[in-house]
Protein backbone atom coordinates (compact mmCIF):
# COMPACT_ATOMS: atom_id res chain seq x y z
CA UNK A 1 0.00 0.00 0.00
CA UNK A 2 1.15 3.62 -0.53
CA UNK A 3 2.34 5.55 2.52
CA UNK A 4 2.34 9.33 2.97
CA UNK A 5 5.07 9.49 5.60
CA UNK A 6 7.90 7.54 7.16
CA UNK A 7 8.18 8.59 10.79
CA UNK A 8 11.31 8.21 12.89
CA UNK A 9 10.20 8.23 16.52
CA UNK A 10 12.36 9.29 19.45
CA UNK A 11 11.76 8.44 23.09
CA UNK A 12 13.37 9.47 26.37
CA UNK A 13 13.34 12.45 28.74
CA UNK A 14 11.57 15.51 27.37
CA UNK A 15 12.02 19.27 27.71
CA UNK A 16 8.24 19.73 28.03
CA UNK A 17 5.53 18.21 30.21
CA UNK A 18 2.42 18.12 28.04
CA UNK A 19 -0.52 16.48 29.86
CA UNK A 20 -1.77 15.15 26.51
CA UNK A 21 1.60 13.58 25.52
CA UNK A 22 1.01 10.87 22.93
CA UNK A 23 3.69 8.76 24.58
CA UNK A 24 1.36 8.17 27.52
CA UNK A 25 -1.13 6.47 25.18
CA UNK A 26 1.39 4.13 23.57
CA UNK A 27 2.45 0.74 24.92
CA UNK A 28 5.33 1.58 27.29
CA UNK A 29 7.38 -1.25 25.79
CA UNK A 30 7.71 0.83 22.61
CA UNK A 31 9.18 3.84 24.46
CA UNK A 32 12.83 2.97 25.03
CA UNK A 33 15.28 5.87 25.38
CA UNK A 34 17.15 6.22 22.07
CA UNK A 35 18.37 9.82 22.37
CA UNK A 36 22.02 8.82 22.26
CA UNK A 37 21.84 5.85 19.89
CA UNK A 38 23.55 5.86 16.49
CA UNK A 39 22.64 4.33 14.23
CA UNK A 40 19.07 3.75 15.34
CA UNK A 41 17.79 0.22 15.86
CA UNK A 42 16.49 -1.42 12.67
CA UNK A 43 17.34 1.64 10.57
CA UNK A 44 18.44 -0.59 7.68
CA UNK A 45 14.98 -2.15 7.36
CA UNK A 46 13.36 1.28 7.69
CA UNK A 47 15.46 2.57 4.78
CA UNK A 48 14.55 -0.51 2.74
CA UNK A 49 10.84 0.12 3.32
CA UNK A 50 11.12 3.80 2.37
CA UNK A 51 12.69 2.76 -0.94
CA UNK A 52 10.37 -0.22 -1.44
CA UNK A 53 7.22 1.90 -0.99
CA UNK A 54 8.73 5.03 -2.58
CA UNK A 55 7.89 7.16 0.46
CA UNK A 56 8.83 10.78 -0.22
CA UNK A 57 8.42 12.31 3.25
CA UNK A 58 10.64 11.33 6.20
CA UNK A 59 9.66 12.89 9.53
CA UNK A 60 11.69 13.18 12.73
CA UNK A 61 9.21 13.23 15.60
CA UNK A 62 8.77 11.86 19.11
CA UNK A 63 6.60 9.75 21.35
CA UNK A 64 7.83 10.83 24.80
CA UNK A 65 10.46 13.42 23.84
CA UNK A 66 11.28 16.18 21.38
CA UNK A 67 13.35 15.04 18.36
CA UNK A 68 15.74 17.97 18.73
CA UNK A 69 16.92 16.37 21.96
CA UNK A 70 18.38 13.54 19.89
CA UNK A 71 22.17 13.78 20.20
CA UNK A 72 22.96 12.77 16.61
CA UNK A 73 20.33 14.77 14.72
CA UNK A 74 22.55 16.19 11.97
CA UNK A 75 24.53 12.97 11.68
CA UNK A 76 21.38 10.91 11.14
CA UNK A 77 20.12 13.35 8.51
CA UNK A 78 23.43 13.08 6.67
CA UNK A 79 23.28 9.28 6.78
CA UNK A 80 19.72 9.15 5.45
CA UNK A 81 20.49 11.57 2.62
CA UNK A 82 23.42 9.37 1.61
CA UNK A 83 21.30 6.21 1.53
CA UNK A 84 17.98 7.42 0.12
CA UNK A 85 17.16 8.94 -3.29
CA UNK A 86 17.76 12.68 -3.49
CA UNK A 87 14.07 13.47 -4.04
CA UNK A 88 13.16 12.62 -0.42
CA UNK A 89 12.10 15.47 1.87
CA UNK A 90 13.01 15.59 5.56
CA UNK A 91 11.01 17.40 8.20
CA UNK A 92 11.04 17.68 11.99
CA UNK A 93 8.06 18.04 14.34
CA UNK A 94 9.35 19.95 17.36
CA UNK A 95 8.08 22.04 20.27
CA UNK A 96 10.66 24.69 19.38
CA UNK A 97 12.35 24.90 22.77
CA UNK A 98 15.73 24.15 21.15
CA UNK A 99 15.03 25.74 17.77
CA UNK A 100 17.21 28.84 18.18
CA UNK A 101 19.98 27.03 20.06
CA UNK A 102 20.13 24.41 17.29
CA UNK A 103 19.25 26.71 14.38
CA UNK A 104 22.06 25.39 12.17
CA UNK A 105 20.82 21.83 12.61
CA UNK A 106 17.22 22.91 12.09
CA UNK A 107 18.19 24.39 8.74
CA UNK A 108 19.49 20.99 7.60
CA UNK A 109 15.87 19.85 7.21
CA UNK A 110 13.61 20.69 4.29
CA UNK A 111 10.66 21.70 6.50
CA UNK A 112 9.79 22.19 10.15
CA UNK A 113 6.49 21.74 11.97
CA UNK A 114 6.38 23.71 15.20
CA UNK A 115 4.00 22.56 17.94
CA UNK A 116 2.77 25.81 19.44
CA UNK A 117 -0.65 26.11 21.11
CA UNK A 118 -0.55 29.75 22.23
CA UNK A 119 1.45 32.96 22.57
CA UNK A 120 0.22 33.44 26.14
CA UNK A 121 2.72 32.30 28.81
CA UNK A 122 0.06 31.24 31.33
CA UNK A 123 -1.83 29.19 28.74
CA UNK A 124 1.44 27.71 27.52
CA UNK A 125 2.23 26.54 31.04
CA UNK A 126 -1.17 24.85 31.32
CA UNK A 127 -0.72 23.06 28.00
CA UNK A 128 3.02 22.40 27.82
CA UNK A 129 4.14 22.51 31.45
CA UNK A 130 6.68 25.25 30.64
CA UNK A 131 6.82 28.98 31.20
CA UNK A 132 8.92 30.03 28.22
CA UNK A 133 6.98 30.38 24.97
CA UNK A 134 9.20 29.95 21.89
CA UNK A 135 9.51 33.16 19.88
CA UNK A 136 7.72 32.27 16.64
CA UNK A 137 8.80 35.50 14.94
CA UNK A 138 12.48 34.90 15.68
CA UNK A 139 12.31 31.27 14.62
CA UNK A 140 10.53 32.15 11.38
CA UNK A 141 13.07 34.88 10.59
CA UNK A 142 16.11 32.67 11.21
CA UNK A 143 15.14 29.45 9.49
CA UNK A 144 15.73 29.03 5.78
CA UNK A 145 13.02 26.41 5.35
CA UNK A 146 9.19 26.52 5.40
CA UNK A 147 7.59 26.58 8.87
CA UNK A 148 4.21 25.01 9.61
CA UNK A 149 2.56 25.62 12.98
CA UNK A 150 0.60 22.83 14.67
CA UNK A 151 -1.77 24.12 17.36
CA UNK A 152 -3.46 21.63 19.68
CA UNK A 153 -6.90 22.90 20.68
CA UNK A 154 -8.51 22.33 24.07
CA UNK A 155 -10.40 24.27 26.74
CA UNK A 156 -7.32 26.30 27.69
CA UNK A 157 -6.67 28.05 24.38
CA UNK A 158 -9.94 27.86 22.42
CA UNK A 159 -10.77 31.53 23.16
CA UNK A 160 -7.37 32.67 21.90
CA UNK A 161 -7.69 31.36 18.34
CA UNK A 162 -8.47 34.73 16.64
CA UNK A 163 -5.33 36.30 18.15
CA UNK A 164 -3.35 33.16 17.35
CA UNK A 165 -4.38 33.27 13.70
CA UNK A 166 -3.31 36.90 13.41
CA UNK A 167 -0.05 36.25 15.25
CA UNK A 168 0.89 33.44 12.87
CA UNK A 169 0.00 35.64 9.90
CA UNK A 170 2.12 38.50 11.26
CA UNK A 171 5.06 36.10 11.74
CA UNK A 172 4.90 35.18 8.07
CA UNK A 173 3.65 31.63 8.60
CA UNK A 174 2.06 30.10 5.49
CA UNK A 175 0.53 26.93 6.98
CA UNK A 176 -1.31 26.43 10.27
CA UNK A 177 -3.03 23.31 11.59
CA UNK A 178 -5.58 23.48 14.40
CA UNK A 179 -5.43 19.96 15.77
CA UNK A 180 -7.99 18.10 17.86
CA UNK A 181 -6.53 15.79 20.46
CA UNK A 182 -6.70 12.10 19.71
CA UNK A 183 -10.09 10.65 20.80
CA UNK A 184 -11.38 14.09 21.86
CA UNK A 185 -15.01 14.10 20.74
CA UNK A 186 -15.51 17.81 21.34
CA UNK A 187 -15.85 20.07 18.30
CA UNK A 188 -14.09 23.45 18.31
CA UNK A 189 -15.18 26.53 16.39
CA UNK A 190 -11.80 27.71 15.12
CA UNK A 191 -12.56 28.40 11.45
CA UNK A 192 -15.75 30.49 11.66
CA UNK A 193 -15.83 33.07 8.89
CA UNK A 194 -12.89 31.56 6.99
CA UNK A 195 -13.20 30.72 3.31
CA UNK A 196 -12.94 27.05 2.41
CA UNK A 197 -9.86 26.46 0.29
CA UNK A 198 -9.96 22.71 -0.23
CA UNK A 199 -9.39 19.42 1.53
CA UNK A 200 -6.40 17.36 2.62
CA UNK A 201 -6.66 13.71 3.70
CA UNK A 202 -10.27 14.12 4.81
CA UNK A 203 -9.74 17.43 6.64
CA UNK A 204 -11.04 20.78 5.44
CA UNK A 205 -8.53 23.48 4.51
CA UNK A 206 -9.40 27.17 4.95
CA UNK A 207 -7.84 30.53 4.09
CA UNK A 208 -6.90 33.41 6.40
CA UNK A 209 -5.26 36.31 4.52
CA UNK A 210 -3.33 33.82 2.42
CA UNK A 211 -2.48 31.65 5.43
CA UNK A 212 -3.53 28.04 4.82
CA UNK A 213 -5.50 26.79 7.84
CA UNK A 214 -6.45 23.14 8.36
CA UNK A 215 -8.76 21.76 11.03
CA UNK A 216 -7.21 18.35 11.72
CA UNK A 217 -9.39 15.60 13.18
CA UNK A 218 -7.64 12.26 13.68
CA UNK A 219 -10.98 10.44 13.43
CA UNK A 220 -11.43 11.72 9.86
CA UNK A 221 -7.82 11.63 8.72
CA UNK A 222 -6.95 9.36 5.82
CA UNK A 223 -3.15 9.62 6.16
CA UNK A 224 -0.90 6.56 6.17
CA UNK A 225 2.60 6.05 7.52
CA UNK A 226 5.29 3.63 8.58
CA UNK A 227 6.77 4.33 12.01
CA UNK A 228 10.20 3.38 13.29
CA UNK A 229 9.79 3.17 17.07
CA UNK A 230 12.76 3.63 19.40
CA UNK A 231 12.87 -0.15 20.03
CA UNK A 232 13.40 -0.82 16.33
CA UNK A 233 9.83 -2.04 15.82
CA UNK A 234 8.27 -0.73 12.59
CA UNK A 235 4.53 -0.13 12.82
CA UNK A 236 2.15 0.80 10.02
CA UNK A 237 -0.66 2.55 11.89
CA UNK A 238 -0.84 6.31 11.35
CA UNK A 239 -2.50 6.54 14.76
CA UNK A 240 0.47 5.62 16.95
CA UNK A 241 -1.70 4.84 19.97
CA UNK A 242 -3.33 2.04 17.99
CA UNK A 243 -0.04 0.25 17.32
CA UNK A 244 -0.27 -3.34 18.53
Amino acid sequence: MPYDFANILFAGPCNARCPFCIGKQIDARLNVNNLNEFPLRNLDRFVEMVIEHDIKQIVFTGTTTDPQMYQHEGRLLELLRSRLPCDRQYSVHTNGQLAIKKIETLNLYDRVCLSLPTFNAQTYYRMMGLCRVPDLGEIASRVKIPVKVSCVINEHNINETPEFLEGCYQAGIKRLVFRKLYKDKREWDVTSGLKVRGEYRGNTVYDYKGLEVTYWDFDRTESTSINLFSTGYIGTSYLLAETQ
